[in-house]
């Protein structure tokens, strides 16, 4: 029997494996075949978890609101905006529908781990305010931080004037920064600062940076957003497993 082409382009046909190879040339045959592994591992979960059931009223009232949000509640347009998106009302039904699965599939895999989680994490949830000046020269950098600190100078006229980054059109403010992708010297230097203490300079990436201590603000596991946050991080922890775990094979001539 003879075998269908994978893709037409123009008046060409091309099989999967030369697909396969262009994609290769251009370096994304592994993004490819990744997702292809990543769609496989959920559609296997979600067949195999038990309460992947959606209620039909709780579907068409998110549609009736995704329809509200978008201003697609006229019949004609809406019809016109699915046509644009190559959809019908059944796949966009569908779509909606493994968006409420993907949701239980979440809640399965963090249910009784969440707060644990928070504590892990809580050095990377904390966050700080700051302002900076960015110079290109230590010297420069120790001669600021004289100036604020013995001379008393306005800060952000130092900004002003020597800064090199963009935020010197905020006056060097910087944040909410997380304190854990801070370098160790800035996090060691900022326990038990008070708001306007100034610090440095401090070596990054090859600049030196003067900070002025502005604000703490602690991470909360009342915060619905970042308890959203860290589900999604647990779940792509899992993905991540599961996928370094599955084996893949590519046949194609």
């Amino acid at each position: 029997m003879e075998s269908k082409p994978f893709i037409v382009i123009g008046e060409d046909e091309l099989s999967l494996a030369q697909a396969l190879k262009y994609l290769q040339m251009s370096g994304k045959l592994q993004s490819f075949v990744t997702e292809i592994a990543r769609q496989y591992v959920l559609e296997q979960e979600l067949e195999e978890l038990e309460t992947t059931t959606v209620d039909t009223e709780k579907l068409q009232k998110s549609i009736a609101d995704f329809r509200a949000q978008n201003n697609l509640t006229d019949s004609q347009k809406f019809q016109r905006w699915l046509d644009e998106k190559g959809m019908n009302y059944g796949m966009l039904e569908s779509q909606i529908a493994s968006g409420f699965k993907m949701l239980q599939l979440k809640n399965s895999l963090t249910e009784g781990k969440l707060e644990d989680y928070f504590t892990e994490r809580k050095e990377y949830l904390d966050s700080v305010v700051l302002s900076r000046i960015v110079v290109q020269d230590k010297e420069l950098g120790d001669a600021i931080y004289l100036k604020i600190v013995e001379e008393g100078a306005n800060f952000e006229e130092l900004v002003k004037e020597f800064s090199i980054t963009n935020d010197r059109n905020v006056k060097g403010l910087i944040g909410p920064v997380s304190i854990g992708t801070l370098p160790e010297s800035v996090r060691t230097a900022m326990e038990g600062a008070n708001s306007g203490q100034v610090m440095g300079p401090f070596n990054i990436d090859g600049y030196w940076c003067v900070f002025r201590f502005e604000e703490f603000q602690p991470a909360s596991f009342d915060n619905e957003n970042l308890k959203r946050r860290l589900e999604n991080e647990i779940f792509d922890r899992w993905l991540a497993e599961k996928l370094q775990n599955l084996k893949v094979k590519i046949s194609a001539n």
